[in-house]
């Protein structure tokens, strides 16, 4: 009656504790030490990985993308008597997260109507701009947002790595662009807290740079309704799924990103989004974000921003078909339905 979910490939989130500990503190739920040993596998020693607990225990385990399938599989399979890892890619409730204006025109197919609530939608988001910042964000400048857990492997600090190329990005007046970041570091990741509050400092700089604070539903949603451009930068294989960009695509924010995680498996590039071209994630970390700075730049500097300001209809034809192809995969009816019919049936 156990199945098992792998949420990710990082060390952080596959948590190793004291089998000692655990039992005292309840975690087994009344298992005698004995039972749980022999349930595991752990028959000696101290350390007890929740996640080979969780593969050994249960009849069938998933990871959450196509990708993350191959990864998890490769990750564990030196794992002995582990139950099979089948991929359920994640998805988003479509119903809580997409503004109904928005779809009514998206279905009447009025493009008028779906760029006057987009621009709608944009000032809405901007009012919350102005009360945490005090700028004032113009509707018709394409607008990028960058939000989400600000952790070392999504690279919050990807758009800023050539840092030139940035402020002339940033100083763009022909084609000008508005930059959100919104997220929270955890309390102890001191590196990603000292980029969050770098990002406040160069933020202070530019009237067209905000840093938001929060990340709640609320913000979330404000933030997904009211950008262009959801931009996304995980170092490749390290992003189990993210959901965030399903969410913003249903809105018709355009997702660009990393080809990783459940990105491959919507992604038209061109079509209904946008992708960072693929480079060997083998190379070092420095080399791949080196790499993966100047594709991105390249893909907007000389294809994003075009396309918006010099397209118009090109543009909306883009975000139409974001908003209509995230639908039918990525709604949460679709995943409880593979998750009934792969796993609880089995």
């Amino acid at each position: 009656h156990v199945i098992f979910t792998t949420h990710t490939p990082e060390a952080a989130g596959n948590e190793v504790h004291n089998i000692y500990f655990l039992h005292e503190m309840g975690f087994f739920n009344t298992h005698s030490l004995g039972t749980i040993r022999e349930i595991s596998g752990y028959t000696d020693g101290d350390d007890f990985s929740l996640t080979v607990g969780g593969l050994r225990s249960a009849k069938i385990a998933n990871a959450v993308s196509k990708i993350h399938g191959v990864v998890a599989n490769d990750m564990w399979e030196d794992v002995e008597d582990r139950c099979e890892i089948i991929s359920i890619t994640n998805a988003q409730n479509k119903k809580y997260w997409t503004d109904k204006t928005l779809i009514r025109a998206l279905d009447e197919h009025e493009n008028y109507e779906l760029l006057a609530r987009k621009k709608h939608l944009k000032k809405v988001l901007f009012d919350v701009v102005a009360d945490q910042t005090g700028k004032m964000f113009d509707p018709e400048v394409l607008t990028i947002v960058w939000a989400r857990r600000f952790a070392e492997y999504k690279r919050p600090g990807l758009l800023k790595y050539d840092f030139e190329r940035f402020i002339k990005l940033i100083r763009n007046s022909e084609m000008p662009v508005q930059i959100i970041w919104a997220g929270k570091p955890y309390p102890t990741d001191y590196d990603s807290i000292d980029l969050f509050n770098e990002l406040i400092s160069i933020s202070h700089h530019y009237s067209n740079i905000a840093v938001l604070t929060g990340y709640e539903l609320s913000l979330s949603r404000l933030l997904k309704h009211g950008s262009d451009i959801w931009l996304n930068t995980p170092r490749i294989t390290r992003e189990a799924s993210g959901t965030s960009g399903m969410t913003a695509a249903m809105n018709g924010s355009i997702h660009f990103s990393i080809d990783d995680g459940w990105h491959p498996e919507f992604a038209k590039n061109g079509k209904n989004s946008f992708t960072i071209p693929a480079l060997d994630h083998s190379l070092p970390n420095e080399e791949q974000d080196r790499l993966d700075n100047e594709h991105m730049m390249d893909v907007l500097e000389n294809e994003i921003l075009p396309l918006y300001y010099h397209n118009p209809d090109k543009w909306v034809e883009i975000m139409k078909n974001a908003m209509s192809d995230v639908e039918y995969d990525f709604d949460s009816g679709r995943m409880a339905a593979e998750y009934y019919e792969r796993m609880f049936t089995k």
